[in-house]
């Protein structure tokens, strides 16, 4: 019997039609690879620039050398005060030109200064005035000198005071003196503030008052008078040093004061004089007693101040300080 070729033949067909499925290989799963970790950013380190210095600014340049005449009283018988403003730094001299004339200026901190009389005659109109040192100029303007604005009287004096003019003699060698005395100059400013009038009592003779004494021709006068009782009290109207004190022929007894810069003033027709030439004296101090000594016709004090030989109007010093 051909019973096992059969059996095998019966399975396979069972293998191959139905019966349990042969369960086919589960395929090999592959590992995973792990994620591969992103590294972590590195900070960023910045540097702080480095800050740039805010350039300096140069200095401004200092302002050019100028000329201030803010202190003056440009008029016939009154004065310049002249003022230089920013002079170099290593300036060493200055002088001002004015009308033909120079005159020497004085350190006074930051500035240079002078003072210039103008005589109660002085031509009105415009002026060049020049600032210059011994190396260069420094600076220049122009200034206006206006009239005086004097008046006119005729007085009579008795023939023993006209009787003093006929001694000319005499009245040329008082103007010796006085021109000596005027001509000096004291660098050093002794006087400060405002001027004080050197004596109590009225305002008799104003300055620049054009005189004719006993029919003569015009002249002015040269001060202010002050008058009152003889024996009232003189005193100095600023600081400075007597530089005269005795008898003069026209102007009586007088003392005389310096007050440095070029500026003097003079107290005449003294009855006393208790001051002495030489003596330094402060505003206020006692120099003698009113009078009528000299070419007068009563008791006063005939007050002038003087700069550089001209004679000015002594009341404008009492109305503000004159000061570099």
């Amino acid at each position: 019997m051909r019973i096992l070729p059969l059996l095998l033949l019966l399975a396979l067909t069972a293998a191959a039609c139905g019966g349990s499925r042969a369960s086919s290989p589960s395929p090999t799963a592959s590992p995973s690879p792990s994620p591969t970790r992103a590294p972590s950013p590195s900070p960023l380190i910045t540097s702080s620039p480095t800050p740039v210095p805010t350039p300096t600014p140069p200095p401004p340049p200092p302002p050019p050398p100028t000329v201030d005449l803010s202190g003056s009283v440009p008029r016939q018988g009154g004065f310049l005060l002249v003022r230089l403003l920013y002079p170099p730094a290593d300036l060493g001299d200055a002088g001002v030109s004015f009308a033909g004339q120079t005159y020497q200026m004085l350190p006074a901190g930051d500035r240079w200064y002078a003072l210039i009389g103008l005589p109660t005659w002085f031509a009105t109109g415009d002026y060049p005035l020049d600032v210059s040192s011994s190396a260069a100029p420094l600076a220049a303007t122009t200034v206006s000198i206006g009239e005086g604005g004097f008046q006119y009287e005729s007085i009579e004096l008795p023939p023993a005071s006209e009787g003093l003019l006929s001694d000319q003699s005499a009245v040329a060698e008082e103007r010796a003196t006085l021109d000596q005395i005027y001509g000096g100059f004291t660098p050093e400013r002794r006087w400060s503030g405002s001027w004080l009038l050197p004596a109590a009592g009225n305002i008799s003779n104003v300055f620049g008052l054009m005189r004719s004494i006993n029919g003569a021709p015009y002249y002015p006068h040269s001060g202010t008078d002050i008058a009152n009782e003889k024996g009232t009290p003189v005193w100095a109207a600023n600081s400075g040093v007597v530089s005269f004190a005795g008898a003069l022929f026209l102007f009586g007894n007088a003392v005389i004061i310096d007050h440095g810069a070029g500026v003097f003033s003079a107290y005449n027709h003294l009855d006393s004089i208790v001051a002495q030439a030489g003596q330094a004296v402060s505003q206020g101090d006692l120099l003698g007693a009113m009078g009528e000594t000299g070419y007068v016709n009563g008791p006063h004090v005939h007050w002038e101040i003087v700069i550089h030989g001209v004679r000015v109007d002594p009341m404008l010093w009492t109305q503000g300080p004159q000061e570099p």
